[in-house]
């Protein structure tokens, strides 16, 4: 409606009721979320987890980004506790093998190897509702939040509107994990990419599962091959995006196709998002057509389903005490106060074409506490990819090994604030380290001593 009059409808005043007090609110069930929730819950805190859908893993489930990345730098684990132990979870359950060597991005310019670990997102499912309920989390789905409520400039709870009826929910302490930094940003925190254009950030991708593939003839394709398939797909403007990405499932005949590529979009804008999901079922139409014709081992493969929602890896990031750079994750920075490490890649699609670029940081590099907390706000921590980073040191953070071992941290320091009724920035992280290395998250340099030249001050 820019340049137009804009039409205003008065709404009456009202009252909403309290349905629900916590002591720790998280407000998102994607990766981070759900393990703010459980680690909160864990410590004893009476804990309430607010996701808007039906099911709770986020991109992991709905987006059906079916293959957990960040755990590792080269063959050194960085990421463990909750996330780790997610990863056995979904072993015992059936719906995955192990982690696994892979090629990312084999058929761009710049490929690299890394690990990672496929998935089946049914699975998944199945296993995050035994791990919130074990833990003790209430859980309030199909709920999405509207406000939050802030007095003094502290967060006290949200608003959030429901089938039927829209509700208060208090919490001693939020967590912000859901991925657009929504409580955060409505609470009057700044925004580190305020003053980007919202249609030049990267671009979204709907993920698409397909059946009857022939994966091993299909891995057998020299990488020679496949850049030239996929150069020839973009030439013809049927594919769309640098990549033949394949994330086999468990049952290794199907798998997950990570292949659209859509651009100029707001993720963050309901109308925008609206056209980019029809677009990306238009493209992913376009891309099997082109597999069963030109990609030996798809000549048989079939369309199964299509991402309830597209990918966003942009929207909001969230201005902390202290913004982590690119500098931060190339450098393999160490922080006083780091509560996670990480191992990238850092990974960076570009806003126009078809290429993106990535690079793997010479050492693990850390995330500190500071980046936790919304500057100019109390009673909040924010998780997942909405912490406050540049977009490039976003591009490393926002793998989902990483966003659940910052979703651990926060959920941790909210019990600890609560536990000792301080406000988050007043949690001893100390403490804090001590705890979430008891529970087996992986808060120092894998490396030891060979990491202590990067160590970081405090600015």
């Amino acid at each position: 409606m820019s340049g137009a009059a804009v039409e205003w409808v008065p709404e009456p005043a009202r009252r909403t009721p309290v349905a629900h007090t916590s002591e720790v609110l998280v407000v998102g069930g994607g990766p981070a979320g759900v393990c703010a929730a459980i680690g909160a819950a864990r410590m004893g805190v009476r804990t309430l987890l607010v996701e808007r859908d039906g099911f709770l893993g986020g991109s992991a489930t709905g987006g059906m980004v079916a293959s957990f990345m960040g755990f590792y730098w080269h063959e050194h684990r960085v990421t463990g506790g909750l996330a780790f132990e997610i990863t056995h979870r979904l072993i015992e359950a059936g719906g995955a093998t192990g982690f696994t060597p892979y090629l990312i991005a084999e058929a761009s310019d710049h490929p690299i190897e890394g690990r990672t670990f496929p998935f089946d997102p049914e699975i998944l499912k199945i296993v995050l509702d035994r791990m919130v309920e074990e833990a003790g989390v209430k859980v309030l789905s199909h709920s999405r939040v509207v406000e939050p409520l802030v007095e003094e400039g502290r967060v006290g709870g949200v608003i959030v509107e429901g089938r039927s009826q829209r509700k208060a929910i208090r919490g001693r302490v939020v967590v912000d994990a859901s991925g657009d930094g929504l409580v955060a940003h409505k609470s009057g925190a700044e925004l580190e990419n305020k003053a980007q254009d919202p249609r030049s950030r990267q671009p979204m991708t709907l993920m698409v599962r397909v059946m009857d593939v022939d994966v091993p003839r299909f891995r057998a394709l020299p990488r020679e091959e496949k850049q030239r398939l996929v150069n020839l797909g973009i030439e013809r403007g049927e594919l769309f995006f640098k990549s033949l990405a394949l994330v086999s499932s468990p049952a290794g005949h199907d798998g997950f196709l990570l292949m659209t590529r859509v651009t100029g979009r707001d993720g963050s804008d309901e109308e925008d998002l609206t056209a980019a999901e029809a677009e990306g079922r238009r493209q992913a139409l376009s891309v099997i057509g082109y597999l069963r014709r030109e990609v030996a081992g798809f000549e048989r493969c079939r369309l199964v389903a299509l991402a309830p929602w597209i990918g966003i890896r942009e929207t909001w990031r969230v201005m902390g005490d202290y913004v982590l750079t690119k500098e931060d994750v190339l450098s393999g920075r160490q922080f006083p106060d780091a509560i996670a490490q990480g191992g990238g890649p850092m990974d960076v699609h570009h806003a126009t074409g078809a290429d993106l670029t990535l690079v793997v940081p010479p050492a693990p590099f850390s995330t500190p506490y500071r980046c936790l907390l919304p500057s100019g706000v109390e009673g909040l921590l924010v998780a997942g990819r909405c912490v406050s980073a540049t977009r490039e040191a976003m591009g490393a953070l926002r793998h989902m090994g990483s966003a659940m071992a910052l979703g651990h941290a926060a959920g941790v320091a909210a019990a600890l604030a609560g536990q000792a009724t301080v406000p988050p920035r007043r949690v001893d992280t100390d403490e804090l380290r001590a705890v979430l290395r008891a529970q087996d998250a992986i808060v120092d340099s894998p490396l030891g001593d060979a990491a202590a030249g990067t160590a970081g001050g405090t600015r």
